[in-house]
């Protein structure tokens, strides 16, 4: 069974390949652009677990969130929100609001390091075929 990590690095070369796919002809194919390109577009789940996701959101919601600025608190930030909506609009408490967002899915985009990007690609990319080996 594939763990949320390996279907999430899955999705990102996905991803990945549409970026490089949209590139014109004959360009030479920057690994690095590609990488941030492709972290940037939208992801089709957030790749964490329900438990996970509503201990991170509670924390969040009191202020005792000790994270930098950085893609882990942006994620944690857009499932609050969701999560707010749907409690404002279907007047659900959190932990029902929160299994909606998780389950419709749709994240804003990956929420992956530049570092874990680019490591990806550089694995996966097939210099050969210009293409992307997809596991």
């Amino acid at each position: 069974m594939l763990s949320l990590i390996d279907i999430r690095n899955r999705h990102f070369l996905i991803a990945a390949q549409s970026v490089i796919d949209s590139l014109p002809p004959g360009v030479p194919v920057d690994l690095l652009y590609v990488a941030d390109r492709a972290s940037r577009l939208p992801a089709p789940h957030y790749y964490c677990t329900y438990q996970y996701a509503l201990r991170m959101v509670r924390v969040l919601r009191n202020g005792r969130i000790r994270l930098r600025n950085d893609r882990r608190l942006a994620l944690w930030r857009e499932l609050a929100l969701r999560a707010e909506r749907i409690m404002k609009l279907r007047g659900e408490r959190l932990g029902n609001a929160l299994s909606c967002v998780l389950a419709e899915g749709g994240a804003s985009r990956f929420f992956i390091s530049p570092a874990t990007a680019a490591s990806l690609i550089y694995r996966y990319y097939d210099h050969s075929q210009s293409r992307i080996l997809i596991p």
